[in-house]
């Protein structure tokens, strides 16, 4: 029988299953954790869980691998780690080193950055992403305006996105640079800069982006705006 947990003041998760789990304030979480629900409110450090639902509305730091159904919140998630889920839903910082697996959708507003590889059914990113490789179906990433970004966190904020390589059927990408894309239709706003497509169906860009090298023999399309 799985037992609840709260932690109101820091503490220590001992390994073992639980139902629910509250964190607040600093705490540590011994390796091979499982639960049904987790939520962070606090700073929390640990190595290799599983669970169902995590919450994160504070900071994560992970060491290993992470297996959850859904992963929501505002907050931020560091670490050497990679992270396996169904669902994410997420606002604020992903700076980890590893892969990111999600079977349907990611969902995020922030900064992500560090990762070797991405992999999801629907990417939904509002902010900015720094990292290697991206596999998906649908793939849209768009720049936040500045007014909207707190002003602790414009510099970073602000700046263009920068993906190596992306994968997929259908790419919408605002002020993002990318070295090769693989897709059947490419739109590219906002100063967007591809070196290589190769792509059979269109590509569209502004007047402020550019696809240099294609293959694939895609529909060269021009729109208004920048």
């Amino acid at each position: 029988m799985s037992q609840n947990l709260t932690l109101s003041n820091g503490g220590i998760v001992k390994k073992g299953y639980y139902g629910h789990i509250d964190a607040h304030g600093d705490v540590f979480m011994e390796p091979g954790v499982q639960f049904q629900t987790l939520r962070i409110y606090g700073n929390t450090t640990a190595s290799t869980f599983r669970g169902s639902s995590l919450t994160v509305n504070g900071n994560l730091r992970l060491v290993g691998q992470m297996n959850v159904v859904t992963i929501q919140g505002q907050g931020g998630i560091t670490g050497s780690c990679s992270l396996f889920a169904n669902n994410v839903d997420f606002r604020g910082l992903i700076q980890t080193k590893g892969s990111i697996h999600v079977k349907h959708s990611f969902n995020f507003s922030g900064l992500i950055t560090g990762q070797q590889l991405m992999v999801a059914r629907n990417v939904n990113i509002n902010g900015v992403a720094d990292f290697e490789h991206l596999i998906a179906h649908h793939v849209y990433i768009r720049s936040l305006h500045p007014k909207v970004v707190p002003l602790k966190h414009v510099k970073w904020m602000v700046r263009p996105s920068k993906i190596t390589t992306i994968s997929c059927y259908q790419a919408e990408l605002h002020k993002c640079g990318c070295r090769f894309i693989q897709a059947n239709t490419i739109d590219l706003r906002e100063g967007s800069f591809i070196y290589d497509a190769a792509c059979i169906g269109s590509i569209s860009t502004d007047k402020s982006s550019a696809a240099v090298m294609t293959l694939g023999g895609a529909k060269r399309l021009h729109v208004a705006g920048y």
